[in-house]
C-alpha cells in the first residue's frame, strides 16, 4: 500500500538570508583548505618567530678579517725598540724591518707610521727619527714624492706593555698553565717543581 505525500511536502521552501549564508560555508572552506595546501599560510604558521641563523662563519669572518688587516698594518709600523737609545739609528732588527717593509710598500695601502714617543714628551726626535725613515727609503730606491706622505708620526696600532706589564702577564700565564698541567706555577723564572722550562 503506496501512501502518497502531499504536494506541498515536496515543495522547496525558500528561508530568505539564512539559507544564502548556510551556502558560503562550503565555499570559505575550500578556499582556506586551499590557502593552507598552497603553502602561503602554513609556512607562516611553522616558521620560527625570530631570524634564522646566517651561514656559517658570515658574523665571524668580517671580525677575522679586521683582525687581519689590522695586523698587516702594524707590519708597518716601526717602534721605539728599533731604534737605538733616544736615536734616530736603527737597531740591525731595525733595518731588516725597514728591508721588509720597503718590499711591500707598493703592494699595501698603509702607512709607514714612526711609534710616537710615550706621552708624545720628545715631538722632535719623532719628526728627526720620520725624517730617517723617509731618507732610507729613498735610498732603497723609493721615489721621495711617494714615501714622504706615507710615512707619519703616531701612536701604534697596538701598543706594547711596560716591563712591569709584561712580567705580570709571563707569570700570570705561567699560573694559568699549571692549573691545567703543563707548566711551572710555584717558583719564579723558569718554573717551579717541574715546570715546562726546566
Amino acid at each position: 500500500m503506496n501512501a502518497r505525500l502531499p504536494a506541498e511536502s515536496l515543495t522547496v521552501h525558500n528561508r530568505g538570508p539564512r539559507s544564502a549564508a548556510h551556502g558560503r560555508w562550503p565555499l570559505a572552506a575550500a578556499c582556506c583548505l586551499l590557502l593552507l595546501a598552497s603553502g602561503c599560510v602554513w609556512e607562516q604558521l611553522r616558521s620560527p618567530p625570530y631570524d634564522r641563523p646566517f651561514p656559517l662563519g658570515q658574523v665571524t669572518d668580517s671580525h677575522w678579517e679586521t683582525q687581519q688587516t689590522n695586523a698587516e698594518a702594524s707590519d708597518f709600523v716601526f717602534y721605539d725598540h728599533e731604534f737605538e737609545g733616544s736615536t734616530t739609528k736603527l737597531t740591525p732588527a731595525g733595518k731588516k724591518h725597514l728591508l721588509q717593509v720597503a718590499l711591500r710598500l707598493d703592494h699595501v695601502p698603509f702607512p709607514v707610521v714612526v711609534e710616537q714617543t710615550v706621552d708624545n714628551k720628545n715631538p722632535k726626535l719623532d719628526a728627526a727619527r720620520r725624517q730617517a725613515i723617509v731618507e732610507l727609503l729613498v735610498k732603497l730606491g723609493i721615489e721621495q714624492q711617494y714615501v714622504d706622505p706615507r710615512v707619519v708620526v703616531a701612536p701604534a696600532i697596538a701598543p706594547g706593555l711596560s716591563a712591569i706589564e709584561g712580567e705580570a702577564a709571563y707569570y700570570s700565564t705561567i699560573q694559568g698553565a699549571s692549573e691545567f698541567g703543563y707548566g711551572g706555577g710555584a717558583g719564579r723564572r723558569f718554573g717551579g717543581y717541574g715546570g715546562s722550562y726546566r
